[in-house]
């Protein structure tokens, strides 16, 4: 990640690039970074809350917690796949001029990054509207989307080799990324499930993410200890792994841009 630190201009300029192709043709422009959580919260929210009576079974409004589920979800589903499909997008500047490439997969996560930060605007309307109260530990948000960020670049590195070299990959990661959200309790409480599947969903790395984000942010978890190991852990074996893999193969996927 050296690369990536001396090139620290680069990366805000192609931040900037991501964020502005995203909503080039969009009238409402990153507006919709603010309106697409709410959007999508509300249709679950109408659909779930008959289930929850708006509140989950331990007393927290749902709505709150629907939305930081919402939030946190996308910011690891479109920024691993952004981050993923950034090098091979880029091949033809890769092919002209030289560019550390690992640089392309960073900035597409911290794009992702930026619009998970902008959806906080949104996610803390709704926690105050359902009548709760914004967290003292809200700035340990900023923790969490630091980990997160970190925790996708390293899958990112990993997954653009796999997209450069096999084309079935993508279809592949899109049915497992399926299958990661709804092992993730993002509109359901993890105590309602057997205790088998609290073990699955316990086990998957983003339900520690999300379990801090929402007691960092509104109190609407409490993680535990390892929570907090499980999230350190993860992202920096992701972006070490990531890094290994992605300089041992990229000698030999350059060459198939």
């Amino acid at each position: 990640m050296l690369v990536c630190v001396s090139h620290l201009e680069l990366i805000r300029l192609l931040v900037g690039r991501e964020l502005t192709l995203r909503y080039k043709r969009s009238v409402l422009g990153i507006g919709w970074t603010l309106l697409n959580p709410i959007l999508t919260s509300f249709v679950l929210w109408i659909v779930f809350s008959f289930v929850f009576a708006s509140k989950l079974p331990s007393g927290q409004q749902f709505a709150p917690y629907l939305m930081a589920g919402i939030l946190l979800n996308t910011f690891f589903n479109q920024g691993l796949m952004a981050s993923a499909e950034s090098i091979a997008g880029n091949g033809g500047v890769l092919t002209k001029i030289y560019i550390p490439p690992q640089i392309f997969a960073v900035s597409a996560a911290l794009a992702a990054l930026v619009n998970f930060l902008i959806g906080f605007l949104p996610l803390a309307i709704v926690v105050i509207i359902s009548g709760q109260s914004l967290s003292l530990w809200l700035p340990l948000s900023l923790v969490v989307a630091f980990f997160m960020a970190i925790f996708v670049a390293g899958i990112g590195l990993t997954l653009s080799i796999l997209f450069i070299r096999f084309d079935d990959s993508r279809n592949i990661v899109a049915v497992l990324l399926m299958i990661t959200m709804y092992l993730t309790p993002i509109f359901y409480p993890v105590s309602i499930l057997n205790s088998t599947m609290q073990s699955i969903v316990r086990w998957n790395p983003i339900t520690s993410y999300l379990e801090i984000f929402r007691w960092a942010f509104s109190n609407n978890a409490s993680p535990s200890g390892r929570d907090w190991i499980f999230m350190i852990v993860t992202s920096l074996a992701s972006i070490t792994i990531g890094t290994y893999f992605f300089k041992k193969k990229w000698p030999k996927t350059m060459a198939m841009l």
